[in-house]
């Protein structure tokens, strides 16, 4: 039974030993490839609100301020092109930038989603949105890190990556309102009523 437990021990050891190793030199090749760029993490640059005002007009000031600099979006919408995320700041937001931004495609969208979270759905998409960072941050990984979607969970991750971190938080994950509701108990789309009523 004690050499049992003694094996269980040790392989669990020896796995988080290998998970970390991994993970650090991931990052900390990541950090030695840095790119001279601004990354700007905003996974929805579909949703017409006024945070992707914020992103069009945040990354036209970058290039007005520092022209030879990249700036890249990291989005979860598959068809977005560097032409068409320039042609949408244009047509939708009236924002004409001096030239497109690259687009560094998220695969891992869902883990942000509400829908992923039927319970619990703040500290979910909280914690999946560093799982999303994570994604973005070993795709490409810039110099400055910009967020303009709320996502506060995300900045650790970024400066384990070596980036300086900018924000525009328009609406966070987490807000004062969404905590007095669960403070009310009431029920909603991100507050689950077998959970409000606890």
């Amino acid at each position: 039974m004690a050499s049992g437990i003694l094996l269980a021990v040790s392989l669990l050891t020896s796995f988080l030993i290998a998970i970390s190793t991994f993970l650090a030199s991931r990052i900390l090749n990541s950090r030695r490839h840095r790119k001279r760029a601004v990354g700007f993490f905003h996974p929805y640059t579909n949703d017409g609100g006024g945070g992707e005002r914020v992103l069009w007009c945040a990354v036209k000031a970058i290039q007005e301020e520092i022209p030879d600099i990249d700036c890249i979006v990291y989005t979860g919408d598959h068809d977005a092109s560097p032409q068409s995320l320039a042609a949408r700041a244009t047509d939708r937001f009236g924002v004409q930038l001096l030239r497109p931004p690259k687009a560094v495609h998220l695969y891992k969208r869902k883990w942000v989603e509400e829908s992923t979270y039927p319970r619990f759905t703040m500290i979910g998409q909280s914690l999946g949105s560093i799982l999303l960072s994570w994604e973005a941050l070993s795709s490409f990984t810039p110099l400055h890190y910009f967020d303009t979607s709320g996502y506060a969970f995300t900045y650790p991750i970024a400066r384990l990556f070596g980036c300086k971190v900018v924000c525009y938080t328009h609406y966070p994950t987490i807000s004062l309102d969404m905590i007095s509701r669960v403070r009310r108990r009431s029920s909603m789309y991100n507050n689950d009523a077998s959970i409000a009523r606890r």
